[in-house]
Formats: structure tokens, C-alpha cells, sequence
């Protein structure tokens, strides 16, 4: 063994910390392998895990050199996006709790913010259980729309003094969205639980 693999060795994470990992690189559900069984030995879970991670990052890496996706920080494009909750009792889908749950952000296209805002925002009501475990429940799902703003601009119904509006106001102003992403309670669930994992 080198001196590289013996500190590869002692810095290993468990499998928990490595699921939080492929959720922050937003890596498609894993396949049932020994990752997946607790009954499996550690070394086989680690393995597995460590394994369909590399795998990610190489294929996200040829994806960014191939398709020359520009870099976030030079983009100029502005784009409103806002959550919303369902569950089986609700009637349709109502607003979020908390102020992280609209906002204006710049990105490259509306389809990045909703794949980094929903993420985020799970993650914020995970921090802070204290504040939203009686409104995190087994069935409720979570939407973000997100709309560009130069493109609702040429929506605009009637003349606004307050324009841009918040994307509450294109919302209710039916204004379709240029991207939304939905996450499911089983989703939102491991998210949760993997944050909250000691």
C-alpha cells in the first residue's frame, strides 16, 4: 500500500455522509446494490457507494467540458422562482413556509435554479426541525416554479407600478413558468433524514 492510499484509507466516510454527497451532486437514485443493504459489510457499502460517486463526477465532468457550460458567476439572466407544498389533503398547492421559499436568483436557465433551489430549501427545513417537523409530514410534496423575468415582462396584464413583481405576483397573474421540478414525500423524506443523520 502507498502513503496515498493509506491517507485515502484513513479518511474515508461513512455511507450516510456519502448519500448527503449524492444528493448535493443531484445524482439520479442509485441502483439497489450493497450500498442500499445494512446488512452488508461496511467495506462492501463503501466500495459501492465510493464506486457510483466516482462514476458521477467523471460523466459530470465530460458533461461540463463537453458541453461548455458557462460559469454561473458571468451570468446575467435573472429568474423568480417560487415553492410550493401539496399532500393528500390539500386542495391544489399553496405557498411554502418560511422566507427561503421565494426569491430572484441569476443563473443560466430556469431549469438550473429549480434543480438548485429545491435541494437548498429541503435542506434549510432540515436544519431547522425545530421550526417545521410538525409541518414536515410522510405525504406532503414540494414544487418550485421558476419564470425568467425578462420573459414575464412581455406578460405583463394590465401596468403594474411594482415591476419586476415577485414571482407570487406571476404566479397569481397565471404567467406559465419556464421550469418547474417537483419532489415527491419519499424524496423529500431522505433528504431529511440523511441532514439529520449524527
Amino acid at each position: 500500500m502507498t502513503n496515498d492510499l493509506l491517507d485515502a484509507w484513513n479518511r474515508l466516510v461513512p455511507p450516510c455522509r456519502l448519500h448527503q454527497v449524492a444528493a448535493l451532486l443531484n445524482m439520479p437514485l442509485m441502483d439497489e446494490t450493497a450500498a442500499h443493504d445494512d446488512n452488508a459489510p461496511r467495506a462492501r457499502q463503501l466500495l459501492s457507494l465510493y464506486t457510483e460517486l466516482a462514476e458521477w463526477a467523471q460523466l459530470s465532468a465530460r458533461a461540463v467540458e463537453q458541453l461548455d457550460v458557462p460559469d454561473a458567476q458571468g451570468s446575467t439572466e435573472r429568474f423568480a422562482y417560487l415553492i410550493e407544498y401539496t399532500d393528500q389533503y390539500a386542495k391544489g398547492w399553496h405557498r411554502a413556509p418560511s422566507d427561503h421559499c421565494e426569491g430572484v436568483t441569476v443563473a443560466d436557465s430556469a431549469e438550473a435554479v429549480a434543480q438548485t433551489v429545491l435541494p437548498r430549501y429541503i435542506t434549510h427545513l432540515a436544519g431547522d426541525l425545530d421550526n417545521y417537523e410538525l409541518w414536515l409530514t410522510e405525504s406532503f410534496s414540494l414544487r418550485v416554479s421558476v419564470w425568467h423575468m425578462d420573459s414575464a415582462a412581455a406578460h405583463r396584464y394590465g401596468r403594474r407600478s411594482a415591476w419586476p413583481p415577485s414571482a407570487q405576483v406571476l404566479q397569481d397573474l397565471r404567467i406559465p413558468p419556464q421550469a418547474v421540478e417537483i419532489r415527491t414525500p419519499s424524496q423529500i423524506n431522505r433528504i431529511v433524514d440523511l441532514h439529520n443523520v449524527p
